[in-house]
């Protein structure tokens, strides 16, 4: 065999034997998120400095003002993260006004939710515009207002309890699974 035929037969084995090396290093992603963590390990350790109700303003002090619009029952998309079929998929509007001095992060705030003893996660649907908080700050003076979903693994009509910590505050939100 000459030299070349040799250098390329050596060339093309080496080739055949990564790349079959690398084929069983692969794994198959459908995508979705079949094990969502939540926030529960933010808000649960601490117990609510306040509480309230969908639907109600709430005044933090300091200088922000919270309200949870009434939830609502919604159906996911097909691309929404976290859902999983049987789950009650609920969506709510959360407005934050900040009459304060200085910006406020919303991108520090973390939402735990459960209905009872069942655990509940997040939805993020862009079908639905639910996006999740914003993650510029909110200037003084100014309010913003954004969609949250929740699922949970539990029937309608079940309690839907949700921890929201808000710089040192954990507000608790307490309704119904619609």
């Amino acid at each position: 065999m000459p030299m070349n035929q040799k250098r390329i037969s050596q060339v093309l084995a080496l080739t055949l034997i990564s790349a079959l090396a690398l084929t069983g290093c692969g794994k198959k992603d459908s995508g979705l998120n079949t094990n969502p963590g939540d926030a529960s390990v933010f808000t649960d350790a601490a117990a609510p400095t306040v509480t309230t109700g969908f639907g109600s303003a709430l005044d933090l002090g300091k200088d922000v003002t919270i309200t949870f619009q009434e939830n609502t029952r919604f159906t996911p998309g097909a691309y929404a993260s976290n859902y999983q079929k049987g789950m009650v998929a609920n969506k709510f509007d959360v407005t934050v006004q900040n009459k304060g001095s200085k910006a406020l992060d919303l991108a520090t705030m973390a939402i735990s939710m459960k209905s009872g003893s069942d655990t509940c996660v997040d939805i993020l649907d862009g079908d639905n515009n639910i996006n999740g908080a914003p993650t510029e700050p909110l200037a003084a003076g100014a309010s913003a207002t954004f969609s949250y979903g929740v699922g949970c693994l539990a029937k309608t009509g079940g309690p839907l309890e949700l921890g929201v910590t808000l710089g040192s505050d954990v507000v608790g939100v307490t309704g119904t699974l619609k």
